[in-house]
């Protein structure tokens, strides 16, 4: 563990440890977000200022004890469309995509995706 050492060199408080993951808890929802290339099926890049009026998708990656897939129609690794607002969770290993903490009504449907 890392320490906060202030001007003087004193120790100032200790370092939090490393997340190393995350969970949702209760009926929320943890949604990997696709990045605009990955929608669009593009390699090219495109800008975070880039206004494409395409509605998130992703991948319902984890759910709380209490969320009920035979409820809500989905369930871990389904590609979903998004619509609302979510919570971004910590970024703890390599991915490039943000993901977020959601209520399961941001989900409006499931994706079928081409096999």
């Amino acid at each position: 563990m890392s320490k906060i050492v202030n001007a003087t060199g004193q120790v100032a408080s200790p370092a939090a440890p490393k997340i190393v993951g995350v969970k949702p808890i209760g009926s929320q929802i943890l949604v990997e977000i696709l990045t605009a290339q990955e929608m669009m099926g593009t390699s090219l890049t495109l800008s975070d200022k880039t206004d494409l009026k395409v509605p998130l998708q992703g991948y319902v990656i984890a759910v709380g004890s209490s969320f009920k897939s035979e409820s809500w129609g989905y369930d871990i690794g389904d590609r979903v469309l998004i619509s609302g607002t979510g919570v971004m969770a910590p970024s703890y290993d390599e991915t490039h995509r943000d993901r977020f903490f959601m209520e399961p009504t941001a989900v409006k449907s499931v994706l079928i995706e081409k096999k």
